[in-house]
C-alpha cells in the first residue's frame, strides 16, 4: 500500500515543516537585510561627518579629498563594495545596491592622506588629474563617466537576471580595460594601476569561484 496512504497524516506534518523552514529563512534575510541597510547608514554618516568637519574647519576640500585619495586603502577595498552589491543585485535589492556604491564612492576620503606616497602613485594621480580635471576639453571626464555608468548598468543588470556568470565576466572584462586604458595612456604613470586592479580581480574570481565550488558540493 502506497505510504500516502498508510500515513495519511505524514505529508501535512512534513509540508508543515518545510513551510516553516521557509518562513524562518525568509525572515533570517529581512532581518539580516535590514541590519545592512542599518550598517551602510552608520558608515554614509560617518563618511559625512569627517567630510563635514573638513569643511568647517576651512580645508581646502579638493585637496583634502585627493590627498586622502592617495591611500591606497581605498583602492584595495573596492571588492567589499562589490561583492555585496553584485550579491543584492543578484536579490533584487535596489536600495543595497545603491547604499554599497554610495560606500565605493565616499571610501575615496575615508583613510587620512598617508604620510609618504610612493612616485609610481603620485605620478598616476597626477597624470589622473590632468587627464580628467586640467585638461583643456572635458571629453575625457565625460568618456569616463559614461564608460563607468555602462560598466555597472552591464554588471548590475547580468545579476538582476540571474546570470553570475556574465556578470563576471562583465568584472573581468571592465578592469581589464580599465588597466589597458592606464598603461596606454598613462605609459609609465599608468602602470600604478596594474596591481590594485589585479588584486580586486583575484578577490572576486576566488569569491565566485569558493560558491561555485560549495554549490557543486551542494549538489552532490
Amino acid at each position: 500500500m502506497p505510504d500516502q496512504v498508510r500515513h495519511p497524516k505524514l505529508f501535512p506534518i512534513m509540508n508543515y515543516s518545510v513551510g516553516t523552514k521557509r518562513m524562518s529563512d525568509k525572515d533570517g534575510h529581512q532581518t539580516l537585510d535590514l541590519l545592512v541597510l542599518w550598517l551602510i547608514g552608520l558608515i554614509l554618516l560617518y563618511s559625512a561627518t569627517i567630510f563635514a568637519a573638513a569643511y568647517f574647519s576651512g580645508a581646502d576640500m579638493g585637496a583634502w579629498v585627493w590627498g586622502r585619495h592617495q591611500n591606497q586603502f581605498s583602492w584595495y577595498s573596492r571588492p567589499l563594495f562589490m561583492i555585496p552589491a553584485a550579491y543584492y543585485a543578484y536579490r533584487r535589492k535596489v536600495w543595497h545596491i545603491a547604499g554599497f556604491m554610495a560606500l565605493l564612492a565616499t571610501s575615496l576620503f575615508w583613510f587620512d592622506a598617508p604620510a609618504t606616497v610612493s612616485t609610481h602613485v603620485s605620478a598616476y594621480l597626477e597624470w589622473e588629474k590632468h587627464l580628467f580635471f586640467a585638461n583643456d576639453t572635458k571629453l575625457p571626464l565625460v568618456a569616463l563617466i559614461f564608460g563607468v555608468f555602462v560598466f555597472l548598468m552591464l554588471l548590475f543588470y547580468a545579476f538582476w537576471q540571474r546570470n553570475p556568470w556574465y556578470g563576471l565576466a562583465i568584472i573581468n572584462a571592465g578592469t581589464v580595460l580599465k588597466i589597458i586604458v592606464s598603461v596606454a595612456f598613462g605609459q609609465d604613470e599608468g602602470m600604478a594601476a596594474i596591481v590594485p586592479s589585479l588584486s580586486s580581480l583575484l578577490v572576486i574570481n576566488l569569491f565566485a569561484w569558493f560558491l561555485w565550488q560549495r554549490k557543486r558540493n551542494d549538489r552532490n
